[in-house]
């Protein structure tokens, strides 16, 4: 049976070791690396404006590097197969591979490369990407869309993308408690997030007479001035291990997507569906991927009255049958299909082909 190197995004998953090496035990030999994205640095750099963004990558990218020359280290040499759940260290450690010529078979997951406004600075990120993967076998998406999407920007790498179903466990051992004085409905996120759509929502709700807060949780950096004058309150600062908390204690969770084949927003429902959050969310299809009308409450894209329209009919139907029970299979998919120990076995299933 093949040894296999999983490298980890979060330490929380330290507490259940042993019941994720159990999941894997049949396929391969796994031994678990922990790495994590966040940091006091990052926290603080989350919650600052205009320069916090670029600094939060910075350290995003620092700590991934460090990581990455760590797994130099020769007992590391020994594994037939290295995945990277950790994208931002699978792809510095491509990098690395080349030079000290690593030979182990190498899969990443979680691939995302969005489209810059600045054209030479998106060209600079493209030949990094085609010389970082070179020597990675499978690239993972979490969009079936995504595999001809990225195919046709980097065809070099076109017959390494592959589709998986994202999965993720929403356990902190230092989980952080949101309290808001009043109902609320709840978004965040960052990447594709089309906030304006959301906003205009509001306004129109508060214009007909709704008077529920909307909180939306994301970094400065998301926020123009245009939206910025709305009926929501945009929070800044809140981490990973709080997010829930957020979504808990809210009404409803709301997820507006940009109309685009790339995947988002994912890691954002399904938190939701673990906490029995009735959830609407744009109506494209990496989202389809993932959920039907049984589960969640669809919208047509940059549609701000249809948006409106169903926040609305949550809100005054959120004890119906119709929304009980969207709520109650969501929970029952999530815990189903999309808990971390799936999505890995799903990985180590296609990296080991």
């Amino acid at each position: 049976m093949a040894n296999c190197l999983i490298i980890l995004d979060a330490f929380e998953y330290k507490s259940r070791e042993d019941v994720i090496a159990n999941e894997l035990s049949g396929i391969v030999n796994p031994h678990l690396f922990y790495t994590t994205y966040e940091n006091g640095l990052t926290r603080i750099f989350q919650r600052t404006k205009i320069i916090g963004g670029f600094f939060t990558h910075l350290t995003y990218w620092i700590m991934s590097f460090g990581y990455a020359c760590q797994l130099l280290d020769s007992k590391y040499k020994k594994y037939d197969y290295i995945i990277f759940i950790n994208p931002i260290v699978g792809i510095f450690y491509g990098l690395l591979s080349r030079v000290f010529h690593i030979k182990s078979k190498m899969s990443v997951g979680g691939f995302l490369f969005e489209s810059k406004t600045i054209k030479f600075y998106e060209y600079l990120r493209k030949v990094f990407v085609n010389v970082s993967y070179k020597n990675i076998d499978k690239i993972f998406v979490y969009g079936e869309n995504e595999v001809d999407h990225y195919g046709q920007i980097f065809p070099r790498l076109q017959n390494k993308f592959c589709y998986v179903k994202y999965g993720r466990d929403f356990i902190y051992s230092d989980k952080k408690d949101f309290n808001h004085d009043k109902q609320y409905i709840a978004s965040g996120g960052r990447s594709n997030r089309n906030f304006k759509t959301l906003c205009d929502a509001i306004n129109l709700l508060h214009k007909r007479g709704e008077e529920i807060d909307c909180l939306i949780a994301t970094r400065p950096e998301c926020v123009n001035n245009e939206i910025n004058q709305s009926d929501v309150d945009f929070v800044y600062g809140i981490t990973l291990n709080q997010f829930g908390s957020f979504i808990e204690h809210s009404t409803l969770f709301v997820l507006p997507l940009k109309n685009t084949t790339l995947s988002a927003g994912h890691m954002a429902m399904m938190e939701a569906m673990a906490n029995s959050r009735p959830i609407i969310v744009t109506d494209i299809p990496a989202i389809r991927d993932y959920v039907s009308e049984n589960h969640v409450t669809f919208y047509r894209p940059d549609d701000a009255i249809d948006l409106a329209n169903k926040i609305e009919f949550i809100l005054n139907n959120r004890s119906s049958e119709e929304v009980r029970s969207k709520i109650l299979k969501g929970k029952v998919l999530y815990e189903g299909e999309y808990s971390f120990k799936a999505l890995l076995k799903r990985i180590v299933i296609e990296s080991v082909k």
